[in-house]
C-alpha cells in the first residue's frame, strides 16, 4: 500500500482510536449530546479545484475575513494547543524531533514553477499527516504530553485543509472524516474545537475562491459558524470573529448578487448569525457590530432617529428635519472608482430631474483626510450637504453614523420617504431613481 493510500484510508482510524483512548482529555468537560456533524453539510457541492490561500490574488465571492489557526489560537491553550515553547519542557524523543521537523517542513522553500509548487506542496502536506499521526500515536494516552498532542492535531489538520483547497472530492470528504472522529467520541473536546473551525475556515475559503458559482458555501459558512459558537461558547474571540465574518459575508454576497432568492436566503442567514452574535457576545467589538448591522436591517418601515451629524460647510444635518419631502443618503468616499464613475453620474441626473424643493439629499463622506476630500470637491459636484466630522478619529469606518448602524459597505444608499420613515438601507444603483419616483409617487 502507497503512502498515499494509507492516508487516505487509515487515519480516520487512528483519530477515532485516539480520542476513543484518551478522549478530550483534563481540558474537556463532555456532557453535550454529539451533534450531527457529517460531510453532508457539502457532499452533494459540485468543486473544481481552486488555488490555495497561499497563492489567492482576487476572490470569486464576497467575504469579510476570519482568523487563521494558526494566528489565532484556542483561548486557554494559546500555548499549550497550538505551539511548543521556546525551550522544550518535553523529552527530546520522538514525538518532540518529529514536531520539530514537521515545523521545518511548514516552512520550506516551494519550487518557483506553479505545477511543480503544487506537486511539491500536497506531497509536503501528506507528509506532515503522516508525521503528525506518529505524534498523535506517541502523545496521545500521555496527560503530560497533550500540548504536544494538540499541536499535532493541528498540524494535521491544517494538511488537511490545504489539501483539500487545491484537492479532489475524495480530499474534502478526509478532511470532514478526520473532523467527525475528532467530533463522535467528545463533542466539547479542544480537538473537537479545532476541526469544527476548520470546517468553517474551509467552507469561508471556498466562499471566496468559488462563491459566485457555487453560493452554497456562504450558507454553509453560516451554519458552520453558528454550531462553533453554539458547541464552544468558550472560546469567545474565534467564535465572534466566525460569526462576524460568516453574517458580513452572506449579507456582502446578498448585496452583489442579482438572483433575489438566494439574496433572501443568505440575508436570513446573514441575521442568524448576527443574532446569534449579538445574544452570545453582546459585549465583544463583533458582538456590538452585529448589534449595529441588526438595527440597520430592521430600520426599513421604521421614522430614522438617531441620524445627524457636522457638515463640511459648517452646517449641521438631523433626522428630525427629514420630513416634507423624501430624502437621498449615500455613504461615500472620493477614492472610490465606483462612486465616482458609476453612483455620482446616477446622483447628478437624479439632481437635474428633481430640484431640491422635491428630494433632499444627503452625502455622509468617509474620507479621512479632510485636505483630500475637499481637493476632490472642488473639481467634482455632489449633490446635498456632506456629513463629515472634524475630530479625525471619528472619520471614515470610525464615523459615529457608520458605527451605530453597522454600514457594511462604501458606497451605499438609502432612501427615506416623505414622513420620515426608511423605505430602504440598500438601494442599487439601477433601482435609485425608480425608487425615488415611486416614493414620490406616494407622497
Amino acid at each position: 500500500m502507497s503512502r498515499t493510500q494509507f492516508i487516505r484510508t487509515g487515519l480516520a482510524t487512528v483519530v477515532t482510536t485516539i480520542v476513543i483512548g484518551c478522549g478530550g482529555g483534563a481540558d474537556s468537560e463532555s456532557t453535550a449530546t454529539p451533534s450531527n456533524t457529517t460531510a453532508a453539510a457539502t457532499a452533494n457541492t459540485e468543486s473544481a479545484p481552486v488555488t490555495s490561500e497561499e497563492n489567492v490574488i482576487r476572490p470569486a465571492g464576497m467575504t469579510a475575513a476570519i482568523e487563521k489557526p494558526s494566528t489565532e489560537p484556542l483561548e486557554g491553550q494559546e500555548k499549550k494547543a497550538t505551539q511548543l515553547p521556546a525551550k522544550s519542557q518535553f523529552p527530546d524523543d520522538e514525538a518532540t524531533k518529529t514536531l520539530r521537523e514537521i515545523q521545518q517542513l511548514r516552512i520550506s522553500p516551494l519550487p518557483n514553477d506553479v505545477q511543480k509548487a503544487k506537486e511539491a506542496r500536497r506531497e509536503r502536506n501528506e507528509r506532515i499527516v503522516e508525521m503528525a499521526t506518529r505524534v498523535i500515536r506517541l502523545t496521545m494516552s500521555e496527560e503530560t504530553r497533550k500540548p504536544q498532542f494538540h499541536t499535532a492535531i493541528g498540524h494535521l489538520l491544517e494538511a488537511r485543509f490545504q489539501t483539500a483547497l487545491t484537492g479532489t472530492e475524495e480530499d474534502i470528504e478526509t478532511l470532514y472524516s478526520d473532523v467527525q472522529a475528532l467530533n463522535d467520541r467528545d463533542p466539547k473536546s479542544l480537538a473537537a474545537a479545532e476541526g469544527v473551525y476548520y470546517i468553517a475556515r474551509f467552507a469561508h475559503t471556498k466562499a471566496s475562491l468559488a462563491g459566485n458559482t457555487q453560493p452554497v458555501w456562504f450558507e454553509t459558512l453560516s451554519r458552520w459558524a453558528r454550531e462553533f459558537a453554539d458547541r464552544f461558547p468558550e472560546q469567545q474571540k474565534r467564535a465572534s470573529t466566525l460569526l462576524f465574518g460568516a453574517g458580513r459575508s452572506c449579507e456582502l454576497h446578498a448585496a452583489a448578487t442579482k438572483d433575489q432568492e438566494l439574496a433572501k436566503r443568505l440575508m436570513t442567514e446573514s441575521q442568524l448569525c448576527y443574532t446569534t452574535l449579538a445574544e452570545k457576545f453582546p459585549t465583544s467589538e463583533q458582538g456590538q457590530e452585529a448589534t449595529a448591522s441588526l438595527r440597520r436591517l430592521a430600520v426599513p418601515g421604521k421614522s430614522l432617529t438617531q441620524f445627524s451629524g457636522p457638515t463640511v460647510d459648517g452646517g449641521y444635518v438631523s433626522s428630525e428635519e427629514f420630513t416634507g419631502k423624501p430624502t437621498l443618503i449615500y455613504f461615500w468616499e472620493s477614492g472610490s472608482d465606483e462612486f465616482t464613475k458609476e453612483i455620482l453620474p446616477e446622483l447628478e441626473k437624479i439632481r437635474s430631474q428633481l430640484p431640491a424643493d422635491r428630494l433632499r439629499m444627503i452625502g455622509v463622506a468617509m474620507d479621512e483626510e479632510e485636505a483630500t476630500l475637499n481637493s476632490w470637491m472642488e473639481t467634482n459636484a455632489v449633490p446635498g450637504q456632506q456629513i463629515f466630522f472634524p475630530n479625525v478619529e471619528q472619520r471614515s469606518w470610525n464615523s459615529p453614523l457608520v458605527r451605530f448602524w453597522g454600514i457594511a459597505t462604501c458606497p451605499s444608499i438609502w432612501l427615506v420617504d416623505a414622513s420620515g420613515k426608511v423605505v430602504s438601507t440598500d438601494v442599487r444603483l439601477e433601482q435609485i431613481l425608480p425608487a425615488v419616483r415611486q416614493t414620490l409617487q406616494r407622497q
